[in-house]
């Protein structure tokens, strides 16, 4: 029985957060598989998706206007395509969906009533503490979805505590943070959105090194410093898929510049980000739901930026509350950039990661699903 994990490539908060769902499936023997919402859509609303990426990360203004904008993404789908997979489900007889991007409802729906209610068991698993946009846009045409989908907020909701959280191999154990470099991570999210290119000087003068994440067009600054650069392959896009078949995480790389070539690499089980943010003291980014996803199971705090959006205001708001996090502008003026109260968030990221299951274990002791060597036994 494979469990059918629908991502988006719209960010990539919605994208490897499912792969890390996917390979802590593998891991424990349980077939799952990765689908990404782009592959039903026409082939020019990718060249769209992909225009809105750059202009999104060189100018954060337009990112947030478009927000603003209502979008019907029915408009966007390849009925064709949307047939192919709702008959592959079918004839393969997928019962089990967890569901990361609000646009795949209106396919579930259609599947949902091919098979009946009572053959599926779906979570939408959310990764901002409030709607996102895509979430926001089809509950407004739909009305809310508890009431067919059972809804598990990863991150908890508007003042309600985290029950559960998605842990990435190799997270245990957490790195104690007296072992950790004096480096700080930062970056823009998947789509390299945000504030972060506006605070790389001050940063770069307050006694931390920094590991920086570039993105398409970007060059690499100083290293007088000790400053280290990364990025992903500019080639790659989330739809794409290995030789396998399958859906990758990012091809990423240290970039030193002046070197000949850069050599980028996959991991299978996580994003290569993750072993940078395992060593650092705490990640300068917006509050994304993938970045949270990754502090909470690494046990790196997160010191926010300007925020995407309403939910990822509500995300860090959360964070803070929980002492998982603080604002980049109170890290500064009630802390000057001290690394205490950064040891101090972690030590509370430590404490109520211990509290949690994993999120797999969970979902697959709800559904019973056993790995697949077993069941071939019985």
């Amino acid at each position: 029985m494979t469990v059918t994990i629908l991502c988006s490539g719209f960010g990539l908060g919605f994208y490897t957060p499912g792969l890390l769902v996917e390979a802590g499936f593998r891991r424990r023997g349980i077939p799952a598989e990765v689908l990404v919402f782009e592959n039903v859509m026409d082939e020019d609303q990718r060249h769209k998706v992909d225009n809105s990426r750059r202009a999104y990360h060189q100018d954060f203004s337009v990112a947030l206007m478009s927000q603003r904008i209502p979008q019907d993404i029915r408009k966007s789908m390849n009925e064709e395509q949307m047939e192919q997979l709702l008959h592959s489900w079918e004839a393969e007889g997928r019962r089990h969906f967890i569901v990361l991007s609000g646009h795949w409802i209106y396919l579930l729906d259609m599947y949902r009533e091919r098979i009946g209610a009572e053959q599926l068991h779906v979570d939408l698993l959310y990764l901002d503490v409030s709607d996102s946009p895509s979430w926001r846009n089809v509950k407004k045409r739909l009305g809310q979805l508890h009431d067919r989908y059972r809804e598990v907020w990863l991150f908890g909701e508007p003042q309600k505590p985290m029950q559960t959280y998605i842990d990435i191999a190799g997270s245990d154990p957490v790195l104690p943070y007296e072992q950790r470099e004096r480096r700080l991570l930062v970056h823009g999210g998947g789509w390299g959105m945000g504030t972060y290119r506006e605070h790389l000087q001050h940063l770069e003068q307050s006694g931390y090194g920094l590991d920086i994440v570039l993105y398409e067009g970007d060059e690499a600054g100083h290293t007088d410093r000790g400053q280290r650069y990364y990025r992903m392959d500019p080639q790659w896009r989330t739809w794409n898929r290995n030789e396998q078949g399958r859906h990758t995480f990012p091809p990423f790389a240290e970039y030193i510049p002046d070197a000949a070539a850069t050599a980028y690499r996959i991991h299978e089980d996580y994003h290569l980000l993750c072993e940078v943010e395992r060593r650092v003291m705490a990640i300068v980014s917006k509050p994304g739901g993938g970045t949270l996803a990754d502090s909470f199971a690494s046990g790196t705090p997160v010191i926010f930026l300007d925020p995407f959006g309403e939910h990822e205001r509500h995300n860090a708001e959360q964070w803070e509350q929980y002492g998982y996090g603080i604002t980049y502008q109170r890290w500064m003026s009630e802390y000057g950039g001290d690394h205490q109260i950064l040891e101090q968030l972690h030590r509370n990221l430590i404490q109520g990661r211990s509290r949690l299951p994993g999120y797999v274990d969970q979902y697959s002791e709800r559904n019973t699903l056993e790995p697949a060597a077993i069941r071939r036994n019985l």
